[in-house]
């Protein structure tokens, strides 16, 4: 029999079997297919958002990414249509900025968050738009650079800040918060159910050791305190704390509940908002937000306007657009329309 030692103390060594090496091996494989990126459900947003050749309407893209449904919009709506797009790093928008070149007469981008929604329409001198899309989660850019520290894949420093000029990273967060408040984070923004095992092996390890500064590092530490059985399943055991942590460092869903509310008040009577979840999370989010609008568009006399869900039901990708892209398989999209 064989042990393997990664460099932890000696009670974290555990027996490797070729077999437990090949199936390790095959979960990484299976996490690196998501996180192959294309644009999702593209024909259903354009759908969603009533974009049509010769269109003089504006369209706010709260997720520009490298562009992907920025240039989808701005085609579906040549030669008139007009694109603001933001994001919150200012790396990724330069590339954006490149890819998109050819339509900067149409395409104004800007560096913000979602929470800074109106203060962007109030420089750019808009008051309401036609159509805003949300393509929440993590871009393939950042999936794809090591040293952004989103992804275990490769060994890079646990760093997965959306914005690199916010302080704090994911390391620092990581090292200060106790057992109860990473079991806590796990268990919500993880939905993780081995939540209370793997925080416990994070703070033991980080009592014995020291401060955990790499993301292969903070790999190895999930995939020994979660028990054998759990290893081997569709997603590698270490996602849901990664996105747990993501989320906490970059205070997704603060964020997203601010830009649900800001984008609503910007929309034009007609207009439509459409956002792409790919977890539970989220959805439940925005599931929430738009009921909520709906709602209180009933008292007319509040001066809301009025709202309605454009769907019936939650729009998933077809099985063609699945297998061709497997992130889209748990891509859902909701849309709201203000009607009035």
């Amino acid at each position: 029999m064989q042990t393997l030692s990664l460099g932890f103390p000696c009670l974290y060594d555990f027996p490797v079997w070729d077999k437990i090496v090949v199936e390790r091996e095959w979960s990484r494989k299976m996490d690196e297919k998501e996180f192959s990126h294309k644009p999702v459900l593209v024909d259903e947003v354009l759908e969603a958002l009533g974009c049509h050749f010769f269109d003089s309407k504006t369209y706010l893209d709260c997720t520009v990414g490298l562009g992907g449904h920025t240039e989808a919009i701005l085609n579906a709506t040549s030669p008139h249509g007009r694109v603001i797009g933001i994001d919150r790093d200012e790396e990724v928008l330069q590339l954006a900025r490149q890819h998109l070149s050819a339509y900067s007469g149409r395409l104004t981008l800007k560096k913000a968050a979602f929470s800074e929604l109106l203060q962007i329409a109030k420089e750019l001198h808009i008051s309401h738009v036609d159509g805003i899309l949300f393509d929440l989660g993590v871009s393939s850019y950042h999936l794809d650079h090591p040293e952004r520290g989103f992804s275990f894949q490769k060994s890079g420093p646990l760093d997965m800040r959306m914005d690199r000029q916010q302080e704090e990273t994911a390391a620092d967060w990581i090292s200060g918060h106790s057992c109860e408040e990473l079991i806590k984070l796990i268990e919500t923004c993880g939905e993780d159910r081995w939540a209370r095992k793997i925080a416990s092996a994070i703070i033991r390890y980080r009592n014995e050791k020291g401060a955990i500064t790499r993301t292969d590092e903070l790999e190895q530490i999930i995939w020994r305190a979660v028990p054998l059985k759990a290893r081997y399943g569709s997603i590698h055991p270490a996602t849901r704390t990664f996105q747990a942590l993501r989320m906490a460092v970059n205070q997704e869903m603060e964020q997203i509940e601010a830009g649900l509310d800001a984008a609503i008040s910007l929309l034009a009577v007609g207009g439509r908002l459409a956002v792409i979840s790919f977890h539970s999370i989220e959805d439940r989010c925005v599931k929430q937000t738009f009921k909520k609008w709906a709602f209180l568009s009933e008292d007319v006399n509040a001066g809301y306007g009025r709202f309605a869900p454009l769907f019936k039901k939650v729009v998933i990708a077809k099985e063609e657009e699945v297998l061709e892209n497997p992130r889209a398989r748990s891509a859902k999209l909701r849309v709201l329309e203000r009607v009035a």
